[in-house]
């Protein structure tokens, strides 16, 4: 996989785990409401995205446009109500899952950068 499709795809994947948390912290911050009701991001159509990424071999420019677009314009996720009211428990470990999710995809990123700056110095 090419190293621009890489970063791209882990750069969405931060941006969907972020608007995760942030959604789950929203529910959170709303459920004593009477009408609160839980808010879900539609992810299908940037997942099919990292699915297509990670499917491409070497460099595809007009995919990493794609990724790149989807990246920087996360008002493009759809966000609605679900007719369920508010479970704290459930928002909670959907928190706690999106932020470990992010931990994970943030280190592999960080030894992604790492593996490239050893290539470029030549330093074993």
């Amino acid at each position: 996989m090419s190293s621009d499709i890489t970063t791209e795809a882990v750069r969405l994947a931060l941006g969907m785990q972020d608007l995760q948390a942030r959604l789950a912290s929203a529910n959170i911050a709303g459920a004593n409401r009477a009408d609160a009701r839980v808010q879900r991001a539609d992810f299908g159509r940037l997942q099919g995205l990292l699915n297509e990424a990670a499917q491409a071999g070497g460099r595809d420019s007009e995919l990493v446009a794609r990724l790149h677009q989807a990246t920087t314009s996360p008002e493009s996720v759809p966000v609605a109500s679900v007719g369920q009211t508010v479970q704290l428990d459930e928002q909670v470990g959907d928190m706690v899952a999106a932020s470990l999710n992010y931990q994970s995809l943030s280190e592999a990123l960080s030894r992604h950068f790492g593996l490239m700056r050893l290539a470029v110095t030549g330093r074993s």
